[in-house]
């Protein structure tokens, strides 16, 4: 195999996927174009939809992938420069060779790397298709809530569905999809008991939201500022207050409870 200048592989790695083209690596150099291509046409599909120009952050990600493709395609130049003779050379080119084995298992990574930048569409890449679709569908419920009805408070879940479903396709990339390929998030609600308490806490979560939208979008219109001020002030207090009380309660509860049943296995 003939050695790679590190110089052209540095130029072509502007655009990234073209110095893995160069290398002989085509799939993962088309991954990589695939990915820039797919960022590029996501913003420009959600300008068009949102009238804004905060969706152009998503344009940061083209230098976190530039940097990628630069690291990833210099990794390789390495590899390639290092290899002598037909045996090792061999190594690297044979899909079966081992280098080729661990460069398959990355192109799985770096795929559903990509794939998770939208919430679920890694997991249905790699065959949990349930899962998939319903963080995808919690993910884009929340956005929105937050950009359509206008309610901030649902902003701090986005990033914690988003990271979760990143760093978990991540963990399943090393796994294959088996008897865990029907595993729902949602049918946790109906097992060990869950269902019930679930389902309440669900009914409360509804109905808050409902109290919410309708002082955020027809009582707070009405009311002068200072006084709106205090009221939401005022609600998040108590709040607070009753689940405090409420965990202070339960608390001890459960432990005048773990008393009676210690003294029952004692036989006292």
């Amino acid at each position: 195999m003939n050695k790679k200048s590190k110089f052209i592989v540095f130029v072509l790695s502007f655009l990234p996927g073209l110095s893995h083209i160069y290398l002989g690596f085509f799939r993962r150099g088309y991954i990589f174009l695939g990915a820039t291509a797919g960022v590029v046409l996501l913003t420009l599909g959600l300008a068009s939809v949102l009238y804004g120009n905060d969706v152009f952050i998503v344009l940061l990600g083209l230098p976190v992938l530039w940097f990628i493709a630069l690291v990833d395609s210099m990794t390789l130049t390495e590899i390639i420069n290092r290899s002598q003779g037909p045996e090792t050379a061999g190594i690297v080119a044979e899909p079966g060779g081992s280098i080729a084995g661990i460069l398959d298992k990355q192109n799985r990574k770096i795929l559903t790397c990509i794939l998770s930048i939208v919430p679920g569409a890694g997991h249905m890449y790699l065959g949990y298709m349930k899962l998939g679709l319903e963080l995808m569908t919690l993910f884009f419920f929340c956005l929105f809530l937050v950009d359509w009805l206008r309610i901030g408070f649902f902003m701090f879940i986005l990033p914690v569905i988003w990271f979760y479903s990143m760093f978990d396709s991540l963990h399943k990339t090393a796994q294959e999809p088996g008897e865990e390929a029907g595993f729902s998030l949602f049918a946790l609600w109906g097992q060990n008991g869950i269902s019930r308490s679930g389902s309440k806490l669900l009914g409360y979560v509804l109905v808050g939201l409902g109290l919410l939208l309708i002082f955020d979008k027809i009582i707070s219109p009405l009311i002068p500022y200072e006084i709106k001020n205090s009221v939401q002030t005022g609600i998040v207090a108590i709040l607070l207050i009753a689940g405090g009380i409420k965990t202070l309660t339960g608390g001890s509860g459960s432990r005048e409870s773990g008393e009676v049943a210690d003294k029952c296995a004692g036989g006292e």
